[in-house]
């Protein structure tokens, strides 16, 4: 599933230009609690409460996999996430795969992160042309070209995915 992200690249660099408000919070009418809706920041995330921490703590990516993915630090892609912040899939997998890119020293400017209510919608951030069904989603993209997905949770593990997915053998979507 290889897509065109020219989209993504030109959307990013005006989101990034236009000082878009990040971390809005808006109420979700079936939990009655807030929850974040459009670019968000991992501070954002984090002042949610205590699961981003907890998760990110307590998960041990594989080290030698980590290692693997060192070897590949000129040619990473951009990484898009959209995610809810009302979804126990993303509120485990972000910060598991933000663990994952710290110990990487991935470079915070090619990870953008938008999160969506319940209707996959993202206020004024227009999330329809990346045609995501599930959240948490990750899409890599190089030269404005989808690269592979992660959807919802990893086929293998974040990092083995993430791995296949440099290498050029994503797995299939779950959808």
């Amino acid at each position: 599933m290889r897509k065109s992200l020219t989209l993504i690249s030109t959307l990013l660099f005006m989101v990034f230009n236009l000082n878009a408000q990040e971390n809005q919070r808006v109420n979700d009418e079936k939990s009655g609690r807030e929850i974040l809706i459009g670019t968000v920041t991992r501070e954002g995330l984090a002042g949610m409460g205590d699961w981003f921490y907890q998760e990110y703590n307590q998960y041990q990516p594989d080290n030698l996999v980590v290692e693997h993915l060192k070897f590949h630090s000129k040619d990473y892609p951009w990484v898009f996430i959209a995610l809810g912040t009302w979804c126990s899939d993303s509120r485990e997998q972000v910060p598991r795969f933000m663990k994952i890119l710290d110990l990487l020293e991935y470079p915070a400017d090619r990870i953008y992160m938008v999160a969506v209510d319940r209707d996959k919608k993202a206020k004024d951030f227009c999330i329809g042309d990346y045609d995501i069904q599930l959240v948490p989603t990750f899409i890599f993209s190089r030269e404005g070209e989808e690269t592979g997905r992660i959807i919802e949770s990893p086929v293998e593990s974040l990092e083995r995915d993430f791995m296949n997915i440099l290498n050029g053998r994503a797995a299939a979507p779950r959808n």
